[in-house]
């Protein structure tokens, strides 16, 4: 007997051995198995939390091994046995490791075909995540999938990778009266006894990912016209009512990508499941595209709303080549997934909507105020589902912006060339980044996706005079000294007759520019689309804005704001020239609701609590708008003037005309600022009054009303607030985000951080552990040194939740800087009031 023990330990130390060798790393499952097929069949009843299934992977073991490994997450296993040259092996059951992968001891060495049989029990997430229930209380039930990313293994043991793609046949048996939906078509329905079987037909060669389904009783819009006779469901009860344009929208999409790529569609399928899916958008699943019911624009939203409608679908649309049908290599990959499709969805929306467009403008603006020297770089290690909780906008915007550039350096038809061969080579495959950057050739433009990708952070570049010479000189926006870039520059050039480009690759702290004839004016981002700040002190002035494009006006215009917050230029001067500039436009242009939007943003980023009366008075004084808030209201512009002279300048006409609004029709077109209006400006007991209302809120409008109701200004109010999310009346709504919005009043910021502390215990029931580690981006508008104290406090002894800590150092960095620019804004705002 002992003997045999000893035997057995050098054999488990042996095969220990084994696994960590031939395992590429002890995150991953080991490269030389692959799975040819899985067949999965699911008993689900949507009245249950509880389900149950069983799974055959038809494996292929390319190297000879002992083992054999899948993922399983919170799976409860009851058998697993091996088929393998016709003998039937059973498996002893095994925990899965800290990344969720099971490994399995074989009795013999393992090679070429084999078969895994496995029986499971599972249960729906209590989060939107994996399999779980989507409805509200009280709404008709449906179930949700969510897969992305590595939450396929909560539903069925799988190889959960994108690297192993394979063919799944899936059957679903649902008690009598569900519709089941697919990525694939229904191959066969059987009614059973007190069930209904659905068998759907194969999918193509995919990673699980993309795999989904979704359970309950839907309604069925056919879209016309639609090459795919493509289709669209919603839950019975989901009241959702599509733009008018939507149908021509996804069959445009689809031939516009078509022939920027020379490639055709690569699948047969295409239709969409609208539903609740908390904080996602919307997700690219293969033939059935998930759609945020909150997504949905309104027919009276405004013209951004519907743009950024438009560019949503045409993202998920561009997902079936950029996702799909090619697929990042690993998830520190997933910028190749997201940033392609932001750029084909940008393409697809300026060819359609050339009128339409302003959301498709420097992708750049926004992913500038993540991307801070303690922001996550494009590209950086992923071992497990939470280190991709760290995926953010940077992988969409930024990731846009750089692919930008290249086509700016390169030339349009050079790049269209580029994307073009990209997409024939790596077809059905997975594919790097270094096997993008390989396709690009020439050194500068490699370095270029290196270091844009790699490192975090921007440039700040300066224009000046050298004597005769022009030179450009760059440095770090965040002030670190050694940090270098390689970055694309298109210079736009006037010289009193006509405008030119020169493009040059910067690849020095300082490079002098050789400027061919009489240059009179100049602009730095020629095309906007520069990942970087910009100054002019040099000779030459600014191109008038006659002579640049709609793209290059939203680059000095952001680049405008930049430099004013930052103290490079008089920060109150940017606000007059903007509030000069609205009161000589129509309310309705376009330009009018930027300048709008910004001012309320200046509110919630910029304006601290010292600050907000001076900047209250200016506005009152400076902005001569006639404002008939009665038909007002009923223009889809009115949303964000009623933030302003509602919210945040306390107009009493504006508040006057939301209370009549809120009273006379519950799903106004504006309800958000109407119910902001209120929750910011109306007493305690009125307050208790909008809170219940919530309660009685039809489903549709119940996201919108949940965060208008956080724009409060006063404890007692942000108190109430809180106790609403935590309550069952949020039950299946996302909540985590939503305690910022409190956060956003500069008052509240320290009593917000005693209330939160306060239900801590609730909070950590109703939000998982992945999600607790952002709860300090609820602070990332908190701008002094009490606020980032109180902060502090308050995460104090959360520091055992993984990935908080350095989110905490994210936040608290942030303060730091907001602190220093705010002394510049409010000593501008203080100098402009001695003035006045």
């Amino acid at each position: 007997m002992l003997v045999r023990r000893i035997t057995q330990c050098i054999l488990s130390v042996l095969l220990l051995f084994s696994i960590s060798s031939l395992a590429n790393d002890a995150f991953r499952l080991p490269e030389h198995t692959q799975l040819v097929e899985q067949i999965i069949h699911l008993n689900i009843d949507p009245q249950s939390n509880f389900f149950t299934g069983h799974t055959t992977l038809k494996l292929n073991v390319q190297s000879p091994t002992r083992y054999i490994s899948y993922h399983s997450k919170n799976l409860e296993i009851s058998e697993v046995s091996l088929q393998y040259q016709d003998k039937r092996h059973q498996l002893s059951i095994e925990q899965a490791n800290q990344y969720e992968i099971v490994s399995h001891t074989v009795p013999f060495e393992l090679s070429g075909d084999a078969s895994l049989s496995i029986h499971f029990n599972g249960y729906l997430s209590k989060h939107m995540e994996g399999l779980y229930q989507a409805n509200h209380e009280g709404e008709p039930t449906y179930l949700l999938t969510q897969f992305q990313s590595m939450e396929a293994r909560s539903v069925f043991p799988t190889f959960d990778e994108p690297n192993k793609k394979s063919i799944y046949k899936f059957s679903i048996s649902t008690p009598i009266g569900y519709d089941v939906l697919h990525n694939t078509p229904v191959k066969t329905i059987t009614k059973q006894k007190s069930a209904t079987l659905t068998q759907f037909r194969a999918t193509p060669m995919t990673n699980t990912d993309i795999l989904s389904f979704a359970i309950g009783k839907f309604e069925t819009r056919h879209l016309y016209p639609s090459r795919y006779q493509s289709k669209v469901y919603s839950p019975q009860g989901l009241d959702v009512v599509l733009p008018e344009y939507f149908d021509r929208l996804v069959d445009a999409s689809i031939l516009s990508i078509e022939q920027y790529l020379d490639t055709p569609f690569p699948f047969n399928k295409l239709d969409f499941v609208i539903g609740n899916y908390g904080s996602v958008a919307a997700m690219e699943n293969l033939g059935l595209v998930s759609l945020n019911v909150n997504q949905v624009p309104s027919k009276d939203a405004t013209d951004m709303a519907h743009c950024q409608f438009k560019k949503l679908i045409a993202h998920e649309v561009a997902h079936s080549w950029f996702g799909n049908d090619i697929t990042m290599a690993w998830y520190d990959d997933y910028w190749l997934n997201e940033s392609f499709t932001e750029f084909m969805a940008a393409k697809v929306v300026q060819s359609l909507y050339p009128n339409q467009d302003m959301c498709t403008y420097t992708p750049q603006s926004s992913a500038f105020k993540d991307d801070t020297s303690n922001a996550m770089p494009l590209i950086f290690d992923v071992k497990s589902r939470k280190d991709t909780l760290a995926y953010g906008q940077l992988h969409y915007t930024k990731g846009r912006a750089v692919l930008e550039m290249l086509e700016q350096a390169m030339g349009d038809h050079k790049f269209q060339a580029l994307m073009r061969r990209y997409v024939s080579l790596f077809s059905g495959k997975n594919v790097s980044t270094q096997q993008f950057v390989d396709l690009l050739k020439d050194p500068k433009l490699q370095n270029v996706v290196t270091d844009f990708t790699q490192t975090v952070g921007y440039p700040l570049l300066t224009l000046k005079q050298n004597k005769d010479q022009l030179v450009i000189s760059q440095r770090d926006m965040s002030g670190r000294s050694n940090q270098l870039w390689r970055i694309p520059v298109s210079l736009k050039l006037w010289d009193g007759k006509r405008t030119s480009v020169h493009k040059m690759v910067l690849s020095q702290q300082s490079q002098t520019v050789a400027l061919a004839g009489q240059v009179k004016a100049i602009f730095m981002d020629a095309g906007g689309a520069g990942y970087f700040r910009y100054i002019n002190q040099s000779k030459y002035n600014d191109i008038d804005f006659k002579h640049l494009s709609q793209e290059e006006q939203a680059s000095f215009r952001d680049n405008e704001q930049a430099l004013a917050i930052a103290g490079y230029i008089n920060y109150m001067q940017y606000i007059q020239n903007m509030v000069t500039e609205l009161n000589q436009l129509p309310l309705s242009a376009t330009r009018s609701n930027h300048i709008v939007s910004a001012l309320n943003d200046a509110y919630l980023e910029h304006i601290q609590h010292n600050d907000v009366y001076a900047f209250n008075a200016y506005l009152k004084q400076s902005i001569h708008l006639q404002l008939d808030w009665k038909s007002l209201l009923n223009k889809p512009y009115a949303g964000e003037l009623l933030k302003l002279f509602g919210v945040y300048l306390g107009d009493s006409k504006a508040i006057n005309a939301a209370q009549i609004a809120y009273q006379s029709k519950s799903h106004h077109a504006h309800l958000e600022s109407i119910v902001m209006t209120l929750a910011r400006h109306t007493d305690i007991e009125h307050y208790k009054v909008l809170v219940n209302d919530f309660k009685k809120t039809p489903k549709p409008q119940r996201e919108t009303v949940l965060s208008a109701l956080g724009y409060v200004d006063s404890a007692s109010k942000a108190d109430l607030y809180y106790d609403l999310l935590l309550s069952d009346d949020t039950q299946g709504m996302v909540i985590d985000y939503r305690f910022q919005f409190p956060i956003f009043n500069p008052v509240l910021r320290e009593a917000a951080a005693q209330l939160i502390s306060d239900k801590k215990g609730a909070i950590f029931k109703r939000v998982s552990q992945e999600s607790l580690q952002w709860f300090p981006y609820n602070f990332l508008l908190a701008c002094s040194t009490k606020q980032k104290q109180a902060m502090h406090q308050l995460f104090k002894d959360w520091q055992d939740i993984p990935g908080l800590s350095k989110k905490l150092t994210v936040v608290s960095d942030g303060i730091d800087q907001c602190i220093l620019d705010s002394k510049h804004i409010g000593k501008s705002l203080q100098t402009l009031s001695e003035a006045i």
